[in-house]
């Protein structure tokens, strides 16, 4: 059955019968959470924002602490029709599967496999619709598959990044479909316990993206090491300061775990190994309070303020908008990459990022879950990496992977 009419008989279903929401048990607007969602069927050439700036991209090893050579998909050849995003994966010891592959997988023909995101708006989100959407493609391709035979995929994510309650709606529609795999990027961990259980009950294998959770129920994690790369943020920040001072963390959700992570790997590494850096606040912005109320706040309140620490793109934007009025000395180090933030480096505004690396794992996500489909052992931990960008290489060709 097609995907839109699924959606539109289960949502009516749903809303019907007050099923949804893990929290209060009721359907909140089913029917419009999947009037939202979006088919991804079109190819990667339609995302242009995001694929045109990586297209002649060369493979680069990320820089997430794992040893080893990263693993990378192949050159494509002069007869493909398209042009091809590179994918680099690091390569630990003793991984049971190369995630930059499609090769090896066999799924049924007309299988789909569903993606829940955080949300359908970020740039980081976008690329790794591109790399998923990538992933697929090649599969039907490596399976020969045409027409209705297709493997297929839905990406559906909120508005609102913030939104677990829509999101938790979303993830019930979702598994009431009955996917072949589930590829979920939780907004919340306490809130989809519920339908975590309901996937394991319907025998639906689950892949968390982007943000980790504490659950036996899930079949691998796609994602990076946060706590390092908040660690290495740390590094960096207090190389900026002088190693002194007085700093602050403006984060962007308290019930997120990549959020809760970036903070902790940040502040374990001030604690430890930079005694004459304080921390003097931590702001949560949990979609309630304007991040540039928060960061004027802060600045108005520590006046001897010498850096600050943002853990997204979005974060890091707004805290932006705020230090690009003011006349300050305030060092800056971000998280992910935005093109305000390239100019804000080269211009020395700010200090550096760290970036992600969506279109990798966008790609590694489906081939994990395609494996899962087709009963194949998976890795408990698909690290995407990470690399911090500054001046030095904000504009280098190699690294462009991690441009978003």
């Amino acid at each position: 059955m097609k995907r839109k009419i699924a959606g539109i008989l289960l949502a009516g279903l749903l809303t019907f019968s007050g099923t949804g929401c893990a929290q209060n048990g009721e359907a909140a607007e089913n029917s419009s959470s999947v009037s939202n969602s979006q088919s991804v069927s079109e190819s990667t050439s339609n995302s242009q924002s995001v694929s045109e700036s990586i297209s002649n991209s060369q493979s680069v090893e990320s820089t997430s602490g794992v040893s080893g050579e990263s693993a990378t998909t192949p050159t494509p050849t002069a007869t493909e029709t398209k042009e091809r995003i590179q994918v680099s994966i690091p390569q630990k010891e003793g991984m049971q599967a190369d995630y930059t592959s499609v090769e090896g997988i066999q799924l049924a023909p007309g299988s789909y496999l569903a993606v829940v995101a955080k949300d359908m708006d970020t740039d980081y989100w976008k690329a790794v619709k591109v790399g998923a959407q990538q992933a697929i493609d090649e599969l039907n391709a490596a399976l020969n598959y045409t027409g209705e035979d297709k493997i297929t995929m839905t990406f559906e994510g909120t508005a609102d990044s913030s939104d677990a309650e829509e999101q938790s709606n979303t993830i019930d529609l979702v598994i009431s479909e009955n996917p072949g795999a589930l590829c979920l990027g939780i907004i919340d961990m306490q809130t989809c316990k519920t339908q975590l259980e309901m996937a394991a009950e319907n025998g639906i294998p689950v892949i968390i993206v982007d943000s980790g959770v504490d659950s036996d129920l899930i079949n691998s994690f796609c994602g990076i090491d946060n706590r390092a790369a908040g660690a290495e943020a740390a590094r960096k920040l207090c190389e900026a300061i002088g190693d002194a001072g007085e700093i602050v963390i403006v984060a962007h959700e308290s019930t997120t775990q990549t959020s809760i992570e970036r903070v902790e790997g940040f502040s374990e590494e001030i604690a430890q190994n930079h005694p004459n850096v304080t921390i003097v606040q931590t702001g949560y912005s949990d979609g309630e309070q304007e991040i540039s109320a928060m960061v004027e706040g802060m600045m108005q309140q520590y006046p001897q303020l010498k850096g600050v620490f943002c853990t997204n793109q979005q974060v890091s934007n707004e805290t932006l908008a705020v230090l690009e009025t003011k006349e300050t000395a305030i060092k800056m180090v971000g998280f992910d990459y935005s093109e305000e933030q390239a100019e804000a480096i080269a211009s020395g505004l700010q200090y550096g990022t760290v970036s992600q690396n969506p279109y990798s794992l966008g790609y590694a996500m489906i081939v994990a879950a395609a494996r899962a489909a087709a009963g194949m052992t998976n890795d408990a931990f698909v690290d995407a990496g990470y690399q911090w960008m500054d001046q030095t290489n904000i504009s280098s060709e190699e690294l462009a992977i991690y441009r978003y």
